[in-house]
């Protein structure tokens, strides 16, 4: 009962939070992420060592057509704030998963791993709170990057700044399962931080990104971790080495959007995947692009040609961090400063065969690149669990009611059979008279 009347407080309390908008300004070491056709904020750092400790989940949903957008503020109860954090969504469950990340706040730890429910709208319930957090994600203080790839099974990259920790966790289990990942001979030492990572047919491609270990040098190496095979080095490199990331997914191309690289300015390297090819990287028109935006993450869409990209800073404390958003559109390869909520599905052709890595095929029957059903699905499953719930309840009671009625039937039936014993008695005796 006390839980029912702290879930049903903490419920209101988040309302009375949402009810307002407001515009979030200046954001940086934050995430970005989509959950039925909109976005969601979390996290940051609001100035140079200025970190957002309250008021730091936001939501706002297309269309975009104004420089600033009105955001809608959401409940923070129960849950920390965190600077560079890993995000991702769980589209099918309506669970939203904040990885690592750093707790600025005097005398506290970092959670390691939080969780939020889009269906209550509460952080961090008993069910997930109570599940095994590897200290990597505890104590390193940079997020790691994580991506679906198979339904319910997480791929993680760089939880560790020193050894090699890389997980796969999943979900489908109560409690949640964690393997450790294994280089398995690629001579990964340690995993990048901030690098490019999606997950296709099943496997993780993992570009550029830096090592915190070693003087932050920033890497152009690609890495894919194949179910199969492992972890793999394939013999071809970026084409210019660079830090913090996006990857946008289109008609069978991967648009690498490199926030931080030394030329050119928010420069786009795209990718073939039938062929493995990179074009030359990509300068777009940077009409209203100005400076990098590393520390800025954007968020990867499965059902848009566009990359959506807010806030960041270009080069830390050393310039502003800013409060602007610009959007990527793969489908024109330019830079736009308005977005709709126009739906595209043809982002992974079914017939899409990859290039062998090192002589190695890794094609896998998973051909999504990340979990595409809809939270509707999430609502329909609780809907048919009450349904066959209240049948089974009904039909318990349907039968109880009938034992009831048969035993009371077989009681009386008892009660009248020695009546009938004894007069068949005594008919016997008048016959031998």
């Amino acid at each position: 009962m006390n839980f029912i009347s702290r879930k049903s407080s903490l419920i209101f309390m988040g309302l009375i939070i949402m009810s307002v908008s407001e515009d979030i300004g200046p954001l940086a070491s934050h995430c970005v992420v989509t959950y039925n056709n909109s976005f969601y904020i979390f996290g940051g750092t609001i100035g140079c060592e200025t970190f957002a400790s309250t008021n730091f989940f936001h939501k706002a949903t297309p269309p975009f057509s104004q420089a600033k957008i009105s955001w809608e503020p959401l409940s923070t109860i129960n849950v920390k704030s965190v600077t560079d954090p890993g995000c991702i969504v769980d589209e099918t469950r309506g669970l939203l998963f904040v990885l690592g990340g750093a707790n600025k706040q005097i005398n506290s730890t970092s959670p390691g791993l939080q969780v939020y429910d889009f269906n209550t709208q509460i952080w961090n319930e008993p069910q997930y709170s109570q599940n095994f957090i590897p200290p990597d994600l505890i104590n390193d203080g940079w997020g790691p990057r994580a991506v679906w790839v198979q339904p319910g099974l997480m791929f993680i990259w760089g939880a560790s700044s020193i050894i090699q920790g890389s997980y796969l966790l999943d979900i489908k289990y109560t409690p949640w399962q964690w393997t450790v990942l294994s280089d398995n001979k690629s001579n990964i030492v340690v995993p990048t931080k901030d690098s490019a990572v999606v997950a296709i047919k099943g496997n993780a491609f993992i570009f550029g990104g830096f090592h915190m270990s070693d003087n932050k040098s920033i890497s152009n190496t690609l890495y894919i971790h194949s179910p199969k095979y492992g972890f793999l080095t394939p013999q071809f490199h970026l084409p210019v080495p660079f830090n913090d990331g996006v990857v946008g997914v289109w008609n069978d191309k991967l648009s690498i959007i490199m926030l931080d690289a030394s030329e050119p300015i928010m420069g786009v390297a795209n990718f073939d995947l039938k062929t493995f090819q990179f074009n030359v990287t990509y300068a777009p028109n940077i009409t209203n692009i100005t400076t990098t935006r590393s520390r800025g993450h954007g968020a990867q869409f499965s059902w848009s040609d566009s990359v959506f990209i807010y806030g960041g800073t270009g080069n830390y404390c050393g310039q502003p961090i800013l409060d602007t958003w610009v959007v990527y559109n793969m489908s024109s390869q330019t830079w736009e400063t308005t977005f709709n909520d126009i739906k595209h599905t043809n982002i992974i052709s079914n017939n899409l065969t990859l290039p062998k890595v090192n002589g190695l095929d890794i094609n896998n029957e998973v051909t999504v690149v990340q979990q595409s059903t809809s939270a509707a699905t999430s609502v329909n499953n609780k809907i048919l669990i009450i349904i066959l719930s209240s049948t089974i309840a009904i039909l318990l009671i349907v039968f109880t009611v009938i034992f009831i009625h048969m035993k009371r039937i077989i009681n009386q039936y008892k009660e009248f059979y020695p009546m009938i014993e004894h007069s068949e008695i005594s008919a016997t005796r008048v016959v031998n008279i």
